[in-house]
């Protein structure tokens, strides 16, 4: 099986390339994104890279910030946080942990995980199952999720909701929840609507309606939370079969 990793629209990269971009943002004075999962867009925080450092893999980094928010200091730092970098018309992204060096007066962050570079999409869809649960709330009700990508999602209601998710209606203040975190969706856009079935609360087969669910231009630092959650079940998944395939060998 291939990594889940390249079934994603974003590569891994490795720790050649991971230096060379590294080293670039240093010398073109590239500016890193810095922010907490799950943050609101209006809590990233924007760092100058100053330097890097090969051998410990150390990102030297200058808070960009008024006088006030330098003296009191980065919301994020000493905490789990996702950095990326833009490169023209791609960026790379990884976590981290966010310090503060006292005695030079400026961040750090070891860039020792796993780094991902954007490319070009692709629709990967990780489905739900008893290890993984996906709820999407919308219009005021949630519904135990079928599957999740980037880019949508897809449940089953009773037949007679039909009418209830039109093709092509358009609902606003959604949220998707997936690992215990949520996520929101500004806008979702029911692609499309499928004969289906599904178990009511007695166990019966019964006549359903599977609802395509498209997110509608959601917002890059939302996308990229996703993707990262996304990432890691589908990881914890892969495990989960070799360990199961193992056991059976």
């Amino acid at each position: 099986m291939s990594d889940a990793n390249k079934k994603y629209y974003f590569t891994q990269i490795d720790q050649e390339e991971v230096k060379s971009f590294l080293s670039k943002a240093v010398k073109d004075k590239q500016v890193a994104a810095i922010w907490q999962k799950g943050q609101d867009k209006d809590a990233v925080e924007e760092f100058e890279i100053l330097g890097f450092d090969e051998v410990s893999m150390r990102l030297d980094l200058g808070f960009k910030a008024s006088l006030l928010a330098k003296i009191t200091g980065s919301k994020n730092k000493d905490s789990e946080i996702l950095l990326k970098i833009t490169f023209g018309s791609l960026y790379i992204f990884t976590t981290s942990i966010l310090k503060f060096d006292k005695e030079k007066d400026y961040y750090t962050a070891i860039i020792d995980r796993d780094i991902f570079k954007s490319q070009q999409r692709s629709n990967y869809r990780l489905m739900a199952n008893r290890f993984i649960k996906i709820q999407f709330k919308i219009d005021n009700e949630v519904f135990d999720a079928l599957d999740i990508s980037a880019g949508g999602t897809s449940f089953i209601v009773p037949t007679e909701m039909k009418e209830r998710f039109p093709k092509e209606q358009i609902f606003q203040g959604c949220v998707l929840r997936l690992a215990g975190v949520n996520y929101t969706i500004p806008e979702a856009k029911i692609a499309g609507t499928w004969d289906s079935e599904f178990k009511d609360g007695s166990g019966n087969i019964v006549a359903g309606l599977k609802i395509g669910i498209s997110f509608v231009d959601l917002p890059k630092k939302i996308e990229e939370d996703l993707f990262l959650s996304i990432n890691t079940e589908a990881r914890g998944e892969e495990l989960r079969k070799k360990a199961a395939a193992a056991k059976q060998g």
